[in-house]
């Protein structure tokens, strides 16, 4: 990995060969808290925010801009703090994501909640607090008045809408086939259904408890381009002009463009860039077809195989800036909207990124447990880490591909090509093929930008404990989210009484007992 691209970022840097983030480096943090370890940076967190937030109101000069970043990217309560300190609304999908945000001194009137098939009891804490209801199923309008009026309040809702995307053909992001944007956009389940918006619309309007103040789309990272995005806002503008016809010149107070920005390194789906060949409808036939020249045959062509398809690919461009994303929703929107007539002063537009917020502020740090080789009858390598994918399975779901990073040997040459895995009896192929130093036991590999979405997926297959997440501000670092025990594991866990009746052998003392 190129020195340019670590220092692209306002939190990572190089210092005598070492990796740094902020005034700290990556070793020390790994000495001072252990690892495995998620690690933050109050810097990049911070000036990402103040980016989006001067772009999109620099495009976007009709009315105010607020950013409402995604919480399920990234459930630290002190990174959410940051960005309430900064000014940030959120977008908000649970009832615990709600309660969470609200515990940071967010501003409760830029708060979306977003979601389908909200119960009632979440409803009422949403009227209550005053947030935004961002409806996304057929008959929720009338639930949400009915709750509106026991509580003798007005509740402001914006509708999810899922526009048809005609002209979106490339692939999406989201899937292993080739299939084209237009079609994954409209199988994902969120978003009211178009033949039921312009209903759902004047049933809103006619409700005395209920104030529709906008619209929301939220499509996803589908496409790291400008391209989508210049086509998503185009077909978003078109459907906004129809429903204020719909709806006898109802104008939208709010427009929410959603997210899905990259961030700048974009790890998401780059795995797949590989292509899957040896499991293709082409590769397969043939290494069957080899088996039949003998073991030695078919394992030398498969040895050249792995190490042509296995070969790390040429790092994916550095994706659009916050700047270009910004000047892209905004000017396709304004021209757009203005061509049909829809007057945008003190319109507000928002927007909700997850993990072109998050995505750069955060690192996964890890130390080497086993680096393993074998030359036969295929060579390869394999670097054990203290760590598992099982961390970071919104990445493995999203099939991400890591820029990895001894830390401590940034400039030493890289001679090993490897997989590096994780220590659970899965694959655990967190970043498969890479090109690395010569690293062994103890030395600390950093996965880049994993601030979104994976700490917040992490699980506990095979009983492992998940990490620690330290925050870094500049030359300081301190604990966010402490470390799990075998113990917090297990603490859910109740064992009913009819089994203690008998006790096994090596019985643990501290399992909890059914309640009677």
């Amino acid at each position: 990995m190129s020195r340019e691209r670590i220092e692209k970022s306002k939190c990572l840097g190089i210092r005598g060969g070492r990796l740094f983030v902020e005034d700290m480096a990556a070793s020390d943090i790994v000495e001072r808290f252990g690892s495995p370890l998620f690690v933050m940076s109050e810097a990049q967190l911070r000036s990402n925010y103040r980016r989006y937030r001067d772009a999109l109101q620099h495009g976007w000069p009709d009315g105010p801009v607020d950013i409402l970043p995604a919480f399920k990217a990234n459930l630290s309560l002190a990174a959410r703090r940051i960005l309430s300190e900064e000014g940030a609304g959120a977008d908000v999908y649970s009832p615990g994501e709600l309660a969470g945000v609200l515990r940071t001194g967010v501003d409760p009137e830029r708060v979306s909640v977003n979601g389908g098939g909200k119960e009632r009891e979440h409803l009422r804490n949403c009227v209550e607090a005053g947030v935004r209801i961002t409806v996304e199923d057929v008959g929720e309008v009338d639930l949400i008045e009915e709750v509106a009026a026991e509580l003798g309040k007005t509740a402001r809702i914006r509708l999810r809408v899922k526009p048809p995307l005609p002209g979106l053909w490339k692939p999406t992001d989201f899937a292993r086939a080739f299939i084209p944007i237009d079609l994954g956009f409209q199988v994902y389940k969120s978003g009211l259904p178009l033949e039921s918006l312009a209903g759902i619309g004047r049933r809103a309007l006619n409700h005395p408890h209920v104030e529709l103040v906008g619209l929301h789309l939220h499509a996803g990272r589908h496409s790291a381009s400008l391209w989508y995005w210049e086509g998503l806002m185009r077909h978003y503008a078109a459907l906004i002009a129809d429903l204020c016809e719909a709806w006898g010149g109802w104008r939208p107070r709010e427009i929410d463009v959603g997210g899905g920005m990259a961030a700048p390194r974009d790890p998401h789906s780059r795995m797949l860039e590989r292509g899957d060949f040896l499991s293709s409808l082409v590769g397969y036939p043939l290494l069957a077809a080899l088996r039949l020249l003998g073991e030695k045959t078919y394992h030398g062509v498969l040895s050249r195989l792995l190490g042509a398809l296995l070969h790390e690919h040429p790092t994916r461009p550095i994706a659009p800036s916050i700047e270009d994303y910004a000047a892209t929703i905004t000017s396709t929107l304004r021209r757009e909207l203005g061509a049909r007539g829809i007057g945008l002063a003190g319109v507000r537009l928002q927007a909700e990124p997850g993990r072109g917020l998050y995505g750069d502020a955060g690192l996964h740090l890890t130390r080497v447990k086993v680096v393993k080789k074998q030359t036969e009858p295929v060579p390869l390598n394999w670097v054990l880490t203290d760590t598992t994918e099982f961390f970071m399975m919104c990445g493995t779901l999203e099939s991400n591909r890591y820029d990895v990073i001894a830390v401590d040997k940034i400039d030493a040459p890289l001679t090993l090509q490897a997989e590096v895995v994780g220590h659970s009896c899965g694959p655990d192929r967190l970043a498969p093929s890479q090109h690395l130093p010569e690293v062994q036991r103890g030395d600390v590999l950093a996965l880049l930008d994993t601030g979104a979405y994976q700490e917040a997926s992490a699980s506990n297959f095979n009983a492992i404990p998940r990490p620690a997440t330290v925050l870094v501000c500049g030359a300081d670092a301190t604990i966010v989210k402490k470390a799990e025990t075998v113990a917090d594991v297990f603490a859910r866990d109740v064992i009913p009484e009819r089994l203690l009746k008998t006790q096994p052998a090596g019985e643990l003392p501290q399992l909890r007992r059914a309640a009677d």
